[in-house]
């Protein structure tokens, strides 16, 4: 097998969801109707030294890769500025038969496999929370 192979292909272990408390725009906060407003995922790959950010807006979808430097730094503090972090380690795949649109909240769950469906970020984590997620230190 050649050099690096086993590591193609790897997941994060661990999920950091990150609910944030602003809306770029007053419908989405009224949309939003609670203290979160948005919520987006970052995984850390330690072989690779990269972070993975998964953000799922209206707009479109958006996978970042972010190398382990200063610049991905500042950008993790920027998108944790005004949010509550979760750590959550997803669960094993299950067949779900329903899965209710894709905007940022089912699609963070269904990502980490939380048990339900929840639609606002209040209650995606409140699940988190529910099921052994732990929010993170600042």
């Amino acid at each position: 097998m050649a050099e690096g192979v086993a590591t193609v292909g790897v997941e994060p272990e661990r999920w950091y969801l990150i609910f944030e408390t602003r809306a770029p725009a007053r419908w989405l906060r009224w949309i939003a109707m609670g203290r979160f407003k948005h919520v987006s995922a970052l995984g850390w790959l330690p072989e690779q030294r990269l972070w993975v950010h998964y953000d799922v807006r209206l707009g479109r979808t958006r996978v970042a890769v972010l190398p382990d430097c200063q610049a991905a730094a500042d950008r993790i503090h920027e998108l944790r500025k005004h949010a509550e972090t979760i750590v959550f380690t997803p669960v094993a795949e299950r067949m779900r038969w329903l899965r209710l649109g894709f905007w940022c909240v089912p699609a963070m769950a269904h990502l980490v496999g939380v048990k339900g469906t929840p639609l606002r970020p209040d209650a995606l984590f409140r699940l988190c929370l529910e099921q052994g997620g732990a929010i993170a230190e600042r």
